[in-house]
């Protein structure tokens, strides 16, 4: 049986971490350039998590649809492909927007010799290791849970970004006479709730940032594990083709090495007791 391990690290951007600094982890989240790269992985999780859901539906409804001709066949096929690349789009998302390494699914791994790239043994053992390797199969449920991923980033982004906005907003429409600018349970007709109801806007905001980076992490976290966790594949990684376990495999010859020891000195003992002959 495979070793599952984890292969997702978390490559460090220099920062302070909230152990160290927190005040100046909280507060300079805004400055660091891992946040907005996070922030970009959050916006697009939705549109490519509603496209991922299409073509995979649309996909499988055809095959399933025409299964009963020839047409249906390949198109399932085309389908589990097209799953594939887009869980390879991820996993390179993860890695480069997120900063967790991500390893690709075995059918694209250049250390695969029975990978699409290389095939050394021809494309037809490439396809066949294509639908028979775990990746495979781990790369629908990532696609699924993409699209669910992605509905609850956008609730958050957008729910978020909106009541930050609304409560920064908050001095320059309260004294609006077509403004009602309700707070809670308060109506905010002064200039200093206003501005305290801003401040809170603007912890509000750090809080956001904090709560998108989050968002991210989770995502590739994701990624890393339903594309990780078989990355121990026979024949993958210099593994071997059947299975086992080199590294299990090995002969204690300290126990050899008494016995052959043992052997000698009872030989040596028999050879004195032998009488020579006359």
């Amino acid at each position: 049986m495979n070793s599952i391990r984890s292969t997702s690290t978390v490559v460090q951007n220099g920062s302070d971490g909230p152990g160290d600094r927190p005040i100046r982890w909280f507060f300079g989240v805004p400055f660091r350039p891992q946040t907005y790269a996070n922030l970009l992985y959050v916006a697009l999780a939705f549109p490519l998590g509603l496209l991922y859901f299409v073509t995979v539906v649309t996909g499988v409804s055809l095959g399933v649809g025409l299964s009963i001709t020839l047409v249906g066949i390949p198109i399932l096929f085309l389908t589990v492909l097209a799953v594939v690349v887009l869980a390879a789009v991820e996993a390179l998302l993860a890695t480069h927007l997120v900063g967790i390494e991500t390893p690709l699914p075995t059918a694209f791994r250049a250390d695969n010799p029975r990978s699409l790239l290389r095939a050394e043994d021809g494309y037809a053992d490439a396809l066949a290791a294509l639908v028979t390797a775990p990746t495979t199969w781990t790369s629908f449920v990532l696609v699924f849970l993409k699209f669910v991923y992605g509905v609850l980033a956008f609730t958050v982004l957008v729910v978020s970004v909106s009541i930050v906005t609304a409560m920064l907003a908050a001095p320059l429409v309260y004294s609006d006479p077509h403004v009602s600018y309700v707070f809670g349970q308060y109506q905010i007709e002064t200039l200093p709730a206003a501005l305290a109801v801003a401040a809170l806007g603007v912890v509000g905001g750090f809080v956001s940032f904090h709560l998108w980076n989050v968002l991210a992490m989770l995502g590739g976290v994701l990624n890393a594990v339903l594309l990780g966790a078989f990355h121990d594949e026979p024949g993958v990684d210099g593994g071997d083709v059947d299975g086992t376990d080199a590294d299990n495999v090995g002969v204690d010859t300290s126990d050899i090495g008494e016995t052959n020891v043992g052997a000698s000195a009872v030989d040596g003992d028999e050879g004195d007791e032998r009488e020579p002959l006359e």
